[in-house]
């Protein structure tokens, strides 16, 4: 993977991190909608970028991965969200939806990834995703 490559991973996490923490660290009214469910702190974060074939789907896989994902028992925390235009050409927006699950151990994320309602919703959407990027670290 090249530098370039690199940086524009690196920027698309920290995108997605802060587009969704700031707004409710700093109080001040913006143009991005509420969190979902609240950030907590997890040990291991996974990160999925999708961009799916119909931008029309996007509300829908949106609210399947609120009302779904958080069920799972191993899941710590959990937020999903859209791109935000912040002017900034280095930051990536080839995808539709950001979705960000934290867990405790790589054996709570095992048991997320086997889950029925994880397999479930992947068994639904994989076909209509164009392509995705996952992230997968530990802070």
């Amino acid at each position: 993977m090249n530098r370039i490559a690199a940086a524009v991973i690196l920027a698309t996490i920290l995108a997605t991190i802060l587009a969704t923490v700031l707004p409710a660290c700093q109080q001040v009214p913006t143009t991005i909608s509420p969190a979902r469910t609240t950030v907590m702190p997890g040990r291991l974060q996974h990160i999925v970028l999708v961009d799916l074939e119909d931008d029309a789907d996007i509300p829908r896989m949106r609210a399947e991965s609120d009302r779904l994902l958080p069920t799972i028992p191993t899941v710590k925390g959990y937020v999903c969200g859209t791109h935000v235009e912040t002017g900034r050409a280095n930051v990536a927006h080839d995808y539709d939806l950001a979705i960000v699950v934290q867990f405790d151990s790589v054996e709570d994320y095992r048991a997320f990834l086997e889950h029925p309602v994880h397999q479930q919703l992947v068994r639904e959407w994989r076909s209509k995703w164009r392509r995705s990027y996952i992230v997968d670290f530990a802070p």
